[in-house]
């Protein structure tokens, strides 16, 4: 039995191909040797590093300033974590079904007698 690589050999028409005469090899050396000599034009290095600071330094600015002027949620999280009998008791006809697909999906169907769309 035959595995990939030898059916993609058998079937590679390059494999069958003959070699490149030699003045077409050289023809070609001398383009490719001929794209190195060239100089090429200095790349412009200098505005990258100043936008890259400057990128860093605006982010830093506004998430101080927008960390500033919204109001703390501190309060609210401290207020929550209270122990359990201080939480409001949940509706005892209040039921739910939970179930997970056959791809791995959580359902989560939530039964709520007192919902009026």
């Amino acid at each position: 039995m035959k595995d990939v690589g030898d059916l993609l050999r058998e079937a590679d028409p390059v494999a069958r191909e003959g070699r490149l005469p030699p003045d077409d090899i050289n023809r070609m050396r001398r383009g490719v040797v001929a794209a190195v000599d060239r100089e090429s034009p200095t790349a412009v290095w200098w505005p990258t590093p100043i936008i890259v600071a400057a990128t860093v330094a605006v982010t830093l600015v506004s998430g101080v300033l927008v960390g500033r002027w919204l109001p703390s949620q501190d309060g609210a999280i401290a207020r929550d974590s209270g122990d359990a009998s201080s939480a409001a008791p949940a509706s005892p006809a209040r039921r739910q079904l939970q179930f997970a697909s056959p791809g791995g999906t959580r359902i989560i169907w939530v039964f709520d007698p007192d919902f009026n769309p």
